[in-house]
């Protein structure tokens, strides 16, 4: 998942200074090719830190849409893939959260939560492997960020505060690539 443009600042901060709930994972900053767009989103190949192999199985907290469904786009009897995400290694069996909407992000650590619906039992893994690149929007300016780091405490940094984070999962084997996108401001 190449793009063509140029880092803004804050997203060039945070492929040097990845987010803190990416820490359980080897990352890999992925530059973007030249080009004049803007580029707000940090984007990284993710790798296991125990023995370095990049496939995982993708977990999440399935949930089936009722009739009515509640769920912007899914209709009744459509599965809605509820977060925390984690990813377990294929080879290895190591495992860690990639991504937990009450915690992570902008509103995970600034608000105490957010808006999205998360699962606690019935954590399910996709059937893999997939290779994963993880993707942090930054829409606010650093300085803001710095501001806001500084007032949550608890060692939080400007780069914790991505305000979209998106989770690219393709299949080693081909076939369609399963996508989960948040938004976390």
């Amino acid at each position: 998942m190449r793009e063509a443009g140029t880092w803004t600042a804050e997203a060039k901060r945070a492929a040097g200074d990845p987010p803190a709930s990416l820490s359980a994972f080897a990352l890999t900053a992925i530059a973007p090719d030249n080009g004049p767009e803007p580029l707000s989103s940090a984007s990284f190949g993710i790798g296991c830190k125990s023995c370095g192999r990049d496939e995982f199985e993708v977990a999440s907290f399935p949930v089936v849409a009722p009739d009515p469904s509640p769920y912007y786009g899914l209709a009744p009897g459509d599965i809605f893939l509820r977060p925390p995400h984690r990813l377990r290694c294929s080879h290895c069996g190591n495992a860690g959260t990639i991504f937990d909407a009450r915690t992570d992000g902008y509103d995970g650590i600034l608000g105490g939560g957010c808006a999205y619906e998360s699962g606690s039992e019935g954590e399910d893994f996709a059937a893999g492997p997939f290779k994963v690149i993880v993707s942090a929007t930054y829409n606010v300016e650093g300085s803001e960020l710095d501001e806001l780091a500084a007032s949550a405490g608890g060692g939080a940094k400007a780069t914790d505060l991505f305000d979209w984070l998106t989770i690219i999962a393709t299949p080693v084997g081909g076939g369609s690539p399963l996508e989960l996108s948040y938004e976390c401001a």
